[in-house]
Order: C-alpha cells, then sequence, then structure tokens
C-alpha cells in the first residue's frame, strides 16, 4: 500500500513557489497580492510597480489578471499569500508566463486548450507576452 501513497502524493503535491522560474514566482505572488487588494479595495498599483521597477510592467500585469478574471470559466484558485505551495490554477499560470516569455503559443494552446477558447487564448498570450516583454529592458 505505501507505494499507492508515494504515487498519489506525487500526483497531488503542488510545486513550491520557491522552486518556479524567477518570473513565474513573481507573477504568481504578485497574482496574490491584486486578489487581496481587490478583497480590501486597495490599489495593487503602487506595489506592482516597486516590485517591477517601472509602471509599464505593472499596468500590462494589472490588465493579465483583468484578463483572467474576464475569461477563466470557474473562479481562479489562489493561495494564500503565506502558502509555500502553489495552487493547480497558479501552477498553470506559472506555466503561461513561462510559454509567453518564450513566445511558444504552441505550448501555451495545449496547457489552456481545455479550458479556453480561442479567443480568450488569444488575449491571455497576448496580455502575457505584453507583461513578459515589458518585464525586460529593451524588448517591449
Amino acid at each position: 500500500m505505501q507505494g499507492n501513497s508515494e504515487l498519489v502524493r506525487k500526483f497531488t503535491e503542488q510545486p513550491l513557489v520557491r522552486d518556479l522560474p524567477v518570473d513565474a514566482a513573481q507573477a504568481v505572488l504578485a497574482l496574490r497580492y491584486c486578489i487581496l487588494c481587490h478583497r480590501s479595495e486597495r490599489d495593487p498599483m503602487p506595489e506592482l510597480e516597486r516590485r517591477w521597477g517601472n509602471i509599464l510592467a505593472a499596468r500590462r500585469y494589472r490588465l493579465v489578471v483583468e484578463a483572467i478574471g474576464h475569461i477563466w470559466p470557474d473562479p481562479f484558485a489562489v493561495a494564500p499569500p503565506c502558502c509555500p505551495r502553489v495552487s493547480f490554477d497558479e501552477a498553470l499560470l506559472a506555466a503561461m508566463v513561462g510559454a509567453a516569455g518564450r513566445d511558444d503559443r504552441a505550448r501555451f494552446d495545449t496547457l489552456t486548450a481545455e479550458m479556453l477558447d480561442s479567443d480568450a487564448r488569444a488575449m491571455l498570450f497576448t496580455a502575457l507576452g505584453n507583461f513578459v516583454r515589458a518585464r525586460a529592458p529593451g524588448r517591449v
């Protein structure tokens, strides 16, 4: 029986935030922060600008968050800010950030095709790509 429980653990255990690529971890933590700000009716922009060092990246990330809120079929599952592990949706966001950062539309579509229609995928891929380019100096 121990073999089965180990297998179940491997399939259900979510990655640690610290084990994600830096851009993906930053996006996950920023999303958590945006959710907290929304609940307390605070503006997340000053912290997003501080986090990324420029207002353009902050604005573009806010558009990513708005796009997710608009197109996601179910409520986006976000772990509490202090949680070291990512939710399944946050892990997907991390993978989407990676695909957009590599301009890998095929991988992005593979990750999201079961839940998002083609228009929603195109909008989110564009929003994430714009955000990633704003984060990288000289790539805007």
